[in-house]
């Protein structure tokens, strides 16, 4: 079976790089929240959106580190 080593180090590679990918997102989603205020974030519907794709790429990032506690590395 040694010949899928090279496939679970490729998987393991681009899982890594999408780990990236969503902390470079939510960071940038968490930027923009920041730079308003609760009331408006709240009351604004593009804001209230970020907040959710904010939420998810939250979800993604914990279970990824859940499951590859070694990832944050």
């Amino acid at each position: 079976m040694e010949h899928y080593s090279a496939l679970i180090g490729v998987v393991l590679e681009k899982m890594d790089q999408t780990y990236k990918d969503l902390k470079f997102n939510y960071n940038g989603l968490e930027g923009v929240l920041h730079s308003h205020s609760r009331e408006e974030i709240e009351n604004t519907p593009e804001l209230i959106t970020i907040t959710m794709l904010k939420d998810m790429y939250e979800a993604l990032i914990r279970e990824i580190e859940a499951q590859l506690p070694g990832i944050k590395d």
